[in-house]
């Protein structure tokens, strides 16, 4: 199979014609694999704007595979570094099709909670004292319980504009799950404001990102608030227990030091 693709927990291949396979690395977790498939294949049946999930290999441990429906596009993060001109409209797409998402709503119960999503990684973070912990951990229990469909981690390199330029698709779900949509943005406003781009990356293209990053920030904001009614503060009500977070996953150290002092910073203004 030709690899069309590559990530820090798969490599992508064309399958067919029709399909690719998502290849996870050695010794990924199995149950993240068999939980991207379920929350994939809710998701579609949802009628959102997601690849639909086609079979789930696990005799391949230890590298378990997903075949997808195959999509023909760029991702809007591709496209915003290749075509800089257009980034206010590619912004208002990421927005809309966030938005559409959040429309949806988990009645069944099927996905995780985002809030124990959450306070379980806060639990983690060793570069916050347990004082700290307990302060943002508290501070989470005042935000509100909502079950709209979000998808944990919703970013332009998540989210795929078709040939055609009519029609985004949503891909990587396994951090799927169900909460408030505020949480959600906020989760997205994060990255966006801190996120790097993998080492290997051309020094030409992190250039182009790093003059495009505060012009994405807001125009996507202000067009998700537009769309949802939702007031900016109550986005940046959940940035602190997103932010801290995010601190238990595997960042680059100049990513981890600049989110730290971010929450830091939120944590002194409670």
């Amino acid at each position: 199979m030709e690899r069309i693709g590559q990530g820090r927990t798969a490599e992508i291949y064309a399958y067919s014609n029709e399909h690719i396979m998502k290849l996870y690395r050695m010794d990924f977790p199995i149950e993240a694999v068999q939980n991207e498939f379920r929350i994939s294949e809710l998701a579609f049946k949802k009628g959102l704007p997601v690849p639909q999930a086609v079979s789930l290999i696990e005799d391949n441990i230890p590298r378990a595979g997903i075949v997808f429906e195959r999509i023909k596009g760029n991702t809007l993060l591709s496209l915003i570094i290749q075509q800089p001109a257009i980034l206010e409209q590619l912004s208002f797409k990421m927005a809309e099709c966030h938005f559409r998402l959040h429309c949806e709503r988990d009645d069944e119960g099927t996905l995780p909670s985002q809030k124990q999503i959450l306070s379980g990684a806060i639990r983690n973070v060793r570069l916050l004292s347990e004082k700290d912990q307990a302060r943002v951990l508290s501070y989470l229990t005042t935000l509100p319980d909502q079950q709209q469909i979000c998808h944990g981690d919703y970013h332009p390199d998540n989210v795929m504009l078709s040939e055609a330029g009519d029609q985004c698709w949503v891909i990587d779900w396994m951090t799927g799950m169900s909460g408030d949509p505020a949480g959600d943005v906020a989760r997205s406003w994060v990255i966006l404001m801190s996120g790097t781009l993998p080492e290997d990356t051309e020094p030409a293209i992190r250039m182009g990102f790093e003059m495009a990053r505060e012009s994405l920030v807001e125009h996507y904001i202000n067009h998700y608030i537009q769309l949802s009614g939702i007031s900016r503060e109550t986005i940046e009500s959940w940035m602190l227990p997103v932010a801290a977070a995010r601190l238990d996953e595997n960042l680059p150290a100049q990513e981890a030091e600049q989110l730290l002092k971010f929450v830091q910073e939120r944590i002194r203004l409670l």
